[in-house]
């Protein structure tokens, strides 16, 4: 079994699976495994019939994404980092950080409003509000859809809501499938008993629309954003599980204004693309319209995708941080990305302010020794960097006063394969209250690292594994 779980690991990695995939108990060997059932399952259902049914129903989206994954992953493994115009001090000081942006062709700024909401009971409180008060629509668009006690009771509030509202709902089948066969930290009730299958417990007796978006090539919608009618929003990196609300540190922004709209006609291109018809009724698309102005108590908020033939998260963070004058904030629980280590390494080197928190404990074994080979790399820059004492799933950056926040992790398959959804913009008093709330209160409970410490594994055969991902 010990054999089979390895195999099992460099499978996944060497044919591209996500690093964000949880590790079921079969892959990481806990006391918890049982059988070979989860793997089997994986395969068949996955491997097998989803990309069987990808190649009917989108053999045009569906063969996109297999070559960009064989292409980006290639890149990955050769240590390609974002190549595009540097910039120099003449310049920081010419340009703002958002004309930057425009310049290398990033998404347009629509206008809306932000605020944070920082852990699981400040979001899992709004969003019941949210859903108690929709009245036309609500869509949920999430990674994994868990089988806890905490998902049910959400999967039960949008049954209940379904009888007067539209709902519908977007899973990713691996993310989903594999979170089903791990149990949560924290304890879950007495008597519990999870349904086999969260989407189609959510359909049993009620009007909830459940799709499943397939993983062609092994590629995950990564993708968290929960919208009501068309008027508000809420995306960051949680999705529907206890783990979210109870166990780990994560944030999420609630959006308003006319940029939800946007994210409206993001989450109907994905609803279409899962359909049964797939790419075969792509053609007769619509959009929403939105207001493009932005009026002057708006903030000019862009919405940020990597998909196939997108890097926009990863060429904004790397302007970004090209273009940092003070200060660069970053948190997260993965990092990989060569290009991401190459900006803030060069960002230390020239006197900005860099300073990196992450979990000192993670739920990749893998990646909690990348972490720590990263972490290494900035401690030699001259970057400060703090080992946060809980799992943290938050996906954070301020670079001066501009924020930059949603589902991709700082790893290089969110920045080049996954499907991931991020906004950013700019604005003094919020990107200093994202200081004050998340950063500086982690950084007071976290381990200034000075230096790091590793095992003789590490140093052998599983580092050039690490470095891959």
């Amino acid at each position: 079994m010990e054999m089979f779980a390895r195999f099992l690991v460099l499978f996944l990695v060497v044919v591209g699976a996500s690093c964000s995939v949880p590790e079921t108990p079969i892959w990481n060997e806990r006391e918890t495994a049982k059988s070979v059932r989860m793997p089997a399952e994986a395969i068949t259902k996955v491997v097998v019939l989803g990309n069987l049914k990808t190649l009917i129903r989108n053999p045009v989206s569906s063969n996109k994404k297999r070559l960009w994954m064989y292409k980006k992953r290639s890149e990955i493994v050769a240590g390609d980092v974002m190549s595009f115009a540097e910039v120099d001090q003449d310049y920081r000081e010419r340009y703002s950080l958002e004309e930057h942006l425009d310049k290398i062709g990033l998404p347009e700024r629509v206008g809306g409003y932000v605020d944070y909401l920082i852990d699981g009971e400040a979001f899992f409180s709004a969003l019941k509000r949210s859903v108690d008060e929709a009245r036309d629509k609500i869509d949920t668009r999430v990674f994994i859809f868990d089988n806890d006690d905490l998902a049910v009771a959400y999967a039960n509030h949008l049954k209940q809501r379904s009888k007067d509202v539209r709902c519908r709902v977007i899973m990713d089948e691996l993310g989903s499938l594999s979170s089903w066969w791990v149990k949560p930290e924290s304890s879950m009730p007495d008597g519990f008993r999870p349904p086999v299958s969260i989407h189609k417990y959510l359909k049993q007796g009620s009007s909830v629309s459940v799709r499943l978006s397939k993983n062609p090539g092994l590629v995950t919608d990564h993708t968290k954003l929960f919208l009501f009618d068309e008027k508000e929003a809420y995306l960051g990196g949680m999705n529907i599980g206890r783990e979210y609300r109870v166990d780990w540190h994560d944030m999420m922004v609630r959006v308003r204004g006319p940029v939800v709209k946007v994210l409206q006609n993001d989450f109907n291109k994905a609803w279409r693309l899962q359909g049964r018809t797939g790419d075969w009724t792509y053609p007769i698309k619509r959009s929403l319209s939105y207001r493009k102005g932005i009026e002057a108590n708006e903030l000019g908020i862009r919405v940020l995708k990597t998909s196939p033939g997108k890097l926009e998260v990863e060429r904004a963070i790397v302007g970004a941080i090209r273009m940092a004058r003070n200060r660069v904030y970053i948190q997260n629980s993965y990092f990989t990305s060569n290009s991401l280590e190459r900006e803030l390494r060069k960002a230390a080197e020239r006197g900005v302010d860099v300073r990196m928190v992450f979990p000192a404990e993670n739920d990749s074994k893998i990646l909690a020794k990348t972490n720590r080979h990263f972490a290494d790399s900035m401690i030699k820059a001259g970057a400060k960097v703090y080992a946060y004492p809980k799992f943290s799933h938050v996906k954070a950056l301020v670079v001066d006063d501009w924020v930059c926040v949603g589902s991709a992790n700082f790893d290089a398959l969110s920045m080049r394969i996954n499907e991931e959804l991020n906004i950013s913009f700019t604005g003094k008093r919020l990107a200093e209250d994202l200081i004050s709330r998340l950063f500086k209160k982690d950084i007071a409970n976290s381990k200034r690292l000075y230096e790091i410490e590793y095992s003789r594994l590490e140093k052998s055969w599983l580092k050039p594994i690490a470095d891959q991902l």
